[in-house]
């Protein structure tokens, strides 16, 4: 009788500490997903310039691993890139992540998503200056170039050639310091 006590009490304890080492980890993932924030690609763009108190902390946590998962598995590079496959991939509600972008980026999905396409057009271009606006186009993930065109001028305030030419002067000028 006394041996099933102690087992059952360590048990208890053993389930108790379980307990305790995971809500120690969540917090300590919501803490590291908050400084990665700061880092993000155009972390100063991508949120609403009003306050933030209307969000709750499960609102930020989901917005913050959407980000994350565009910047570091790059899926805005698939063409047809649903607001459904980035609900799966998160294991989230559509409708809810629809609101969750929205509010938080002050965009919808596909404008959302465009960003990333467009960042990551002007992170090739930077690495090889020698592509064509329609081969960033298409490596981004654009299914067409006036799309890239609209969408890069819609971001950037100037059109890509422009953006390009720029790019491409400020290189010769630092050569030829």
């Amino acid at each position: 009788m006394n041996y099933i006590v102690i087992v059952l009490a360590s048990f208890c304890v053993l389930v108790v500490a379980a307990v305790i080492y995971l809500i120690v980890r969540l917090y300590r993932k919501e803490a590291e997903i908050r400084a990665i924030d700061i880092n993000r690609p155009g972390a100063d763009s991508m949120y609403p310039s009003g306050s933030s108190k209307d969000f709750t902390m499960t609102d930020q946590f989901l917005y913050d691993r959407c980000c994350r998962y565009m910047v570091e598995r790059r899926p805005f590079l698939v063409v047809d890139y649903q607001l459904q496959d980035l609900a799966n991939s998160l294991f989230t509600n559509r409708s809810y992540l629809s609101k969750t972008i929205n509010r938080f980026s002050g965009k919808n999905f596909r404008a959302y998503v465009n960003y990333y396409r467009v960042m990551y057009a002007m992170e090739l271009y930077r690495a090889n200056m020698s592509l064509r606006i329609d081969d960033l186009a298409q490596l981004s993930g654009f299914r067409s170039e006036s799309s890239f065109l609209n969408s890069f001028k819609s971001v950037m305030g100037e059109p890509p050639s422009i953006w390009c030419a720029r790019i491409r002067k400020k290189y010769r000028d630092k050569l030829k310091k």
